[in-house]
Formats: structure tokens, C-alpha cells, sequence
């Protein structure tokens, strides 16, 4: 007899669990003072550990940010420092990137228009973040057939919030489906590896 864990319905019963439990970091959270490369892949690595749970690889290393510099994707440190702009940057792109490429995560994101943008649209992500999360958690199997509960509408505002929005739930997707796809003891299968 099957646990309720093997269960489609027990699997994303536990999945929307690990869900609830995280959280990404409001602005106001990020660090106030500029960190070197290493301080930033350690935070980040602690911010969107739930996310990479999968992965054998390190999604963030310093050639990694130090790419997404030169593709202009982020702008580029200060004297070798990362500001609370930088750090609102990447996890935005950490966190999309499962989902997006980069070119459209770039499409996204506010070419040198300084702090003020980047606090902005760092917050209305957030906040889609979380409500997407929310819409999510409304998700069941009932009789084999997925079903949406009481919170079977996802509120946007502002311009550019379905783009943000879709982006977001197309990574909450992708997460879901590869949690369900695991094995059960939670070892990936490496000859599936398509990266």
C-alpha cells in the first residue's frame, strides 16, 4: 500500500509545505552595506537554497555573477562591492533563471536607472512573489483532477505585473514539476540531466 507521501496529491501536499516555509527577502532585509563576492554567494546561497534543492551544481559562483556583469544583465560592483542593488538583482535573477533565460530575465529588469527603480521593482516582485505563492497554495487533487480553492484569482497591478507575474508562476511550475518528478528517496537520476 502506497504512503500518502507517494501519492501525487500527498507529493504536492508536501511540496506546497517546503513551499510555505520559504521566503525570499524584502529590500528593507537585504544587507545595508556592501558586500565582497564571497559575502554574496554565501547570502544568496542561504536566500535561494529551497529553490536550487536539486541541483548538484552551485547555481551562483563568482563567474556566474561576474557574467551576468559583463552580458550587462546587472550592473557592475563598485570597488569590487555589491550594494543592496546588486543582491535585489540577482535574486531576482537566481530565482527567475529557472524558468526564463537570460535575455528575457534582462528584458525585465531596469537598465542603469540607479537604486530607487531597482527598490521598486525588487518590491512589486516580491509582492507577486508571494501572492503567486498564495494563488499556489490554493492548488489540490481531488478525484485525480487538480483543482483551485478559494483563491482561484492572482491580483496584479501596476504595468509590467502579468509579465512578472507569469514569470514567477512559470518557476513555482517548474519547481513543482521536478519535485514530482523525483524519486521519492530524493536522488536525481543523472542521466537526465539536460544542463
Amino acid at each position: 500500500m502506497r504512503s500518502d507521501r507517494e501519492t501525487p496529491a500527498g507529493r504536492l501536499a508536501q511540496w506546497l509545505e517546503e513551499l510555505e516555509r520559504f521566503d525570499l527577502p524584502d529590500w528593507d532585509s537585504l544587507p545595508e552595506l556592501d558586500l565582497y563576492m564571497d559575502q554574496v554567494i554565501l547570502l544568496l546561497t542561504r536566500y535561494l537554497a529551497p529553490i536550487d534543492r536539486d541541483s548538484d551544481e552551485r547555481s551562483i559562483t563568482a563567474s556566474i555573477i561576474n557574467n551576468y556583469v559583463r552580458m550587462k544583465v546587472m550592473p557592475p560592483p563598485v570597488k569590487k562591492r555589491y550594494s543592496r542593488t546588486h543582491l535585489a538583482y540577482l535574486v531576482i535573477i537566481c530565482t527567475l533563471k529557472q524558468s526564463l533565460s537570460i535575455a528575457c530575465i534582462q528584458r525585465l529588469l531596469p537598465a542603469g536607472q540607479g537604486e530607487e527603480a531597482a527598490r521598486e521593482l525588487y518590491t512589486q516582485f516580491i509582492r507577486q512573489y508571494r501572492r503567486s505563492v498564495d494563488f499556489i497554495r490554493g492548488i489540490s487533487v481531488r478525484g485525480g483532477r487538480l483543482a483551485l480553492e478559494d483563491s482561484g484569482e492572482l491580483l496584479m497591478e501596476g504595468g509590467g505585473s502579468l509579465t512578472l507575474t507569469t514569470a514567477i508562476l512559470s518557476t513555482l511550475s517548474k519547481s513543482l514539476t521536478e519535485f514530482l518528478l523525483r524519486p521519492e528517496g530524493g536522488a536525481e537520476d543523472e542521466d537526465y540531466d539536460d544542463e
